[in-house]
């Protein structure tokens, strides 16, 4: 069998999508580019329920800065919810921009009790939380805080990075939704997103390519785009079948759920398990990059060099591009083989 890419990004491209990418490039300024732009808007609010969207070259770190340069002109003070690496990112990022804001801090894979957080939102007038805690897959957006932010007039912001494309989400009542191209959507990475509702109000301090009224108010795309990045999009975007994918989602979590327990192994999530990012506690006695590159020599490709796995000897098997069951199987089997207990 062929390499088993078991990795959150880059995930498995179709070959329609890599064709897209191969394509001769043209100009971002013409009506050709224009016109699958726009497309690509259209499919992407779809997918994600929400009023508008703005598309720029770059990372879901990219987004979240305009996320957070965006929530610079909103009076009063904020809370963001940090349980892994990604919230910590937020943290940082609010940080550095000066944005005033409470973190309410949780040990990695905690799962946020709905009645703290209702407790830490009195007064404030946002909040910002990965919806997806990719470090260690525990899923933080509850159905609950999205009904109660929007009773009490709480602007609520999600880095959904890797929620969109791996299960539904609906953003109509998010005030900011960040993401990118490379993960759930079966793209290739260089495209960050912002999903949003309201009429954004220029900037008056800060980058104008992070100012979200700036993509509000073009009429077409405001600065150089490469057409190769945005064909992939949108190639991927209309050959997708993202309820398809959900639902293989739920059926490949039946099967790690069911292998974890086989192999009394454990994630770092005390609830709330996503079905595509699954992180694994590798037991002291074993290196976890050791063991992913033994993997990698096999064929199985998964994520163990990010800095925050090799410092807590975790790995991560994601689900986020195109995985069919008997690649699952496959590399599962290789991994078997390692006797992790």
């Amino acid at each position: 069998m062929a390499e088993i890419n078991l990795l959150p990004g880059p995930v498995r491209i179709s070959p329609q999508v890599r064709r897209a990418l191969a394509a001769q490039p043209f100009s971002h300024r013409g009506d050709r580019f224009g016109t699958v732009y726009e497309q690509c808007k259209d499919l992407l609010l779809r997918l994600g329920k929400s009023r508008h969207v703005a598309l720029l070259v770059g990372s879901g770190t990219a987004a979240n800065a305009v996320v957070a340069q965006e929530l610079k002109k909103v009076p009063g003070r904020g809370l963001v919810l940090v349980n892994g690496e990604f919230g910590a990112r937020l943290a940082s990022q609010g940080a550095k921009v000066g944005l005033d804001f409470d973190p309410y801090v949780l040990a990695w894979g905690k799962t946020f009790a709905f009645e703290r957080i209702t407790e830490r939102l009195r007064g404030k007038s946002w909040v910002w939380l990965t919806h997806c805690e990719t470090s260690t897959g525990v899923i933080n957006l509850d159905a609950r805080l999205a009904a109660h932010c929007k009773a009490q007039k709480i602007r609520l912001c999600l880095d959904s990075v890797s929620a969109l494309g791996n299960q539904d989400v609906d953003f109509a009542d998010i005030y900011l939704a960040s993401s990118a191209s490379g993960k759930g959507l079966c793209a290739v990475p260089g495209i960050a997103m912002v999903f949003y509702n309201h009429e954004p109000k220029p900037a008056q301090t800060g980058a104008d390519y992070l100012d979200l009224a700036v993509y509000h108010g073009a009429t077409g795309v405001p600065f150089t785009f490469p057409s190769n990045l945005l064909g992939a999009l949108h190639t991927a975007l209309l050959t997708t079948d993202y309820q398809r994918k959900f639902a293989q989602n739920t059926t490949h979590a039946a099967r790690m759920t069911a292998w974890f327990a086989a192999n009394h192994l454990h994630t770092p999530v005390d609830a709330q398990q996503a079905d595509y990012v699954w992180t694994i506690v590798i037991p002291k006695s074993m290196s976890s990059v050791a063991l992913g590159n033994r993997l990698e020599k096999n064929g199985v490709l998964i994520n163990y060099k990010s800095r925050y796995l090799a410092q807590n000897n975790w790995v991560q098997i994601a689900l986020m591009g195109i995985v069919r069951e008997k690649e699952l199987t496959a590399g599962l089997g290789i991994f078997d083989c390692e006797r992790l207990t």
